[in-house]
């Protein structure tokens, strides 16, 4: 009996030892199961679709009346006088300013000298041209960018007349970016003086001539472009400044990667990391136009493929789980 008892206590000794042992083993193995998924990277992500896009260009303007009409200047010289200023009304014909240029052929040297001399008070007038700016149409006056005693240069505008009772906006583009413009390409129309509302229009006229303009220290060449403002509210006045964000391609069915989504190796070869079975798979990918969202991709890529962020911070068939869903491209 004695060695009975003492064989059923080994016995219960072990058992409860070695269930020990197995309880220690799964906590260990759970241990190491919840440490190596905390090993492994998270990665937001999203879901690629076919969307349209588009090309734009944005460029600075001034709101105007329409039917309006620009004085320019012959010109380089001095503004004499300037008899208007916005919202004078003005018949065809009125004198609107009275320009002083030196005479054609007269050294650049000469001519500086009797700018000054005439900007200075002394008597230059003999020696200097006067040219008078006229109104070509009955109108009202919208802007006025010249000022007596000031100099002014050959094209510049000087004062810009209307005679109608729209508006538009007369906008002045740079001549690398004209040649993407045409007339009957759509804009939409924002301002500080109306930053509640978003208006719309229509290129309506390109200038035939482009024009010298200012640009801090240096001279650029500008071409003229007018935009129709279709159903101008009270908010949006003449005088304002406006961007127009002018439409100038529409595309169908584009795949669009984020920027965050797309890395270049030290061969510049462009790649990304698609989702595929629990593991970040690189593709190589060739992209195309620019958006405000991304790079439109030409290969690489197809509708559905889930796209990685950070490609920069994943590896070629690591295992990857995925964190959170940053949108649709």
């Amino acid at each position: 009996n004695k060695s009975e008892k003492s064989n059923g206590g080994m016995t219960l000794n072990r058992y409860l030892i070695l269930s020990g042992l197995s309880l220690a083993a799964a906590i260990s193995v759970f241990a190491a199961g919840k440490w190596y998924q905390a090993s492994i990277p998270r990665a937001s992500y999203l879901q690629v679709t076919a969307v349209p896009a588009e090309d734009f260009l944005s460029c600075m303007g001034r709101v105007e009346r329409t039917g309006a009409s620009s004085v320019t200047v012959d010109r380089t010289g001095v503004a004499a006088s300037v008899s208007v200023a916005p919202g004078d009304k003005v018949k065809k014909g009125e004198t609107l300013a009275e320009i002083q240029m030196a005479p054609q052929g007269i050294s650049e040297q000469n001519a500086v000298e009797t700018y000054s001399a005439f900007l200075n008070g002394q008597n230059a007038d003999e020696l200097l041209e006067t040219q008078e700016l006229t109104s070509p149409i009955d109108g009202t006056v919208t802007s006025v960018s010249i000022e007596p005693q000031n100099y002014v240069r050959t094209g510049q505008t000087a004062v810009v007349i209307s005679s109608g009772d729209g508006l538009q906006l007369r906008l002045t583009v740079g001549e690398s970016q004209i040649a993407d413009l045409k007339t009957g390409q759509k804009a939409e129309i924002t301002g500080t003086g109306f930053r509640d509302s978003v208006y719309y229009g229509t290129v309506t006229e390109i200038a035939e001539e482009a024009t010298q303009t200012l640009s801090g220290t240096s001279q650029e060449t500008v071409v003229e472009v007018v935009v129709s403002v279709e159903d101008p509210g009270q908010d949006i006045k003449p005088g304002f400044s406006a961007t127009a964000r002018i439409i100038t391609e529409e595309k169908q069915n584009v795949l669009i990667a984020p920027y965050e989504t797309v890395g270049a190796d030290e061969n510049g070869t462009e790649y990304v990391f698609l989702y595929r079975g629990g593991k970040a798979v690189r593709a190589d990918v060739a992209t195309g136009e620019e958006y405000e969202n991304g790079f439109e991709i030409l290969s690489g890529i197809q509708e559905g493929d889930i796209l990685l962020y950070h490609p920069e911070q994943l590896t070629d068939g690591s295992r990857v789980i995925l964190d959170e869903k940053a949108g649709e491209a």
